[in-house]
């Protein structure tokens, strides 16, 4: 589906991204947009906020499954010490 609008700029050149369109982009409240000049138009790309370390270290306890244990840690850095010096 594609939606299109026009929209009317205000003093200083803001614009309001209508509702119908957010909600297809699942843009909440707060959002950062990357814009892009090409020609004679504007295309406005919805850009994903960097989780911070918090947040991402909250999603790593989250996983589940047995995929990382000391043991392999050591033996993968053991082989890339030895590629890298070459042996």
């Amino acid at each position: 589906m594609q939606l299109q609008r026009f929209v009317k700029s205000f003093s200083q050149g803001q614009i309001t991204i209508p509702k119908d369109f957010r909600d297809q982009l699942q843009l909440g409240n707060d959002f950062w947009l990357k814009l892009s000049l090409d020609t004679n138009r504007i295309i406005a790309e919805a850009a994903i906020k960097s989780p911070t370390p918090h947040n991402y270290t909250q999603k790593l306890l989250q996983v589940k499954g047995k995929w990382f244990n000391p043991q392999d840690w050591q033996g993968v850095r053991e082989e890339v010490t030895a590629r890298l010096r070459g042996n």
